[in-house]
């Protein structure tokens, strides 16, 4: 197998993904962001970028219980964001996370990304709808891939079933992006096969968090930050945990 090489790197990028077990509640679940995002920073204060799964302010059924899934939806910007930019800000960090976003009367399934001032840098929602989430009224966002750029990085965002169309796989190629932010609601990656397989396809660093714990479903929590040559750097499976890691960018 050939090996990434990093000698000469002029950019470089520390990241933290985590797997959460998410309570019914946003409240619970804002506190429990806020938590571990304070714990990362302690642990680790050079981290610079922390990454949380999909629709991660509650449980994640929404062909089941569509009516939940309504509730705890809010606007963006709004009372996640808001709360949520504050701890960036005070942190110094980019901060991604999940959330079921209500605009305008329609659902969208969406990720947000905070930038260390605390703003609003990208928000991408989910481009290609599972069908559960179409029967909660859930609607499309307008793009397959959101671009933006993080310390000189190209980025991709992406949410978990985005990945399987081939409309993304194609824009995916088509940018070549350095660094995909890859957030999940998935309960398995049997022998890493897909995160191998990504990163080698779209030859880009790829992070992906996750949730862990049982809803109405069970979530293994399978975390992966792997390298364009589809080796994985560090892994996790079957607990609630974060994975810190440097990501490093030759030229």
């Amino acid at each position: 197998m050939m090996l990434y090489n990093e000698e000469g790197a002029i950019k470089q990028l520390k990241v933290a993904i985590v797997a959460m077990e998410c309570d019914r509640e946003p409240a619970k679940n804002r506190a429990k962001i806020v938590n571990t995002v304070e714990t990362i920073k302690q642990t680790n204060p050079d981290t610079e970028m922390i990454v949380f799964g999909e629709m991660i302010l509650g449980w994640y059924n929404p062909g089941r219980d569509g009516a939940y899934h309504r509730g705890i939806s809010e606007p963006v910007p709004g009372e996640t964001t808001c709360e949520l930019g504050e701890l960036a800000s005070k942190c110094g960090i980019y901060l991604c996370f999940g959330i079921s976003e209500i605009k305008d009367g329609i659902l969208y399934n969406t990720q947000v990304l905070l930038n260390p001032q605390g703003e609003i840098q990208a928000i991408h929602r989910k481009w290609n709808l599972k069908p559960g989430e179409k029967k909660a009224g859930y609607q499309p966002g307008l793009q397959p891939v959101t671009i933006t750029e993080i310390k000189g990085i190209k980025v991709g965002m992406i949410i978990c079933s985005d990945a399987a169309n081939s409309r993304t796989m194609l824009r995916l190629m088509k940018e070549h992006l350095e660094l995909i932010i890859f957030s999940l609601a998935d309960d398995k990656d049997e022998g890493w096969f897909m995160a191998k397989a990504n990163a080698r396809l779209y030859d880009a660093w790829i992070i992906s968090a996750n949730r862990y714990g049982r809803e109405h479903d069970y979530w293994n929590g399978h975390l992966a930050i792997t390298d364009p040559m589809g080796q994985m750097r560090s892994t996790s499976l079957d607990q609630e945990r974060y994975l810190i890691y440097e990501l490093r960018f030759p030229t």
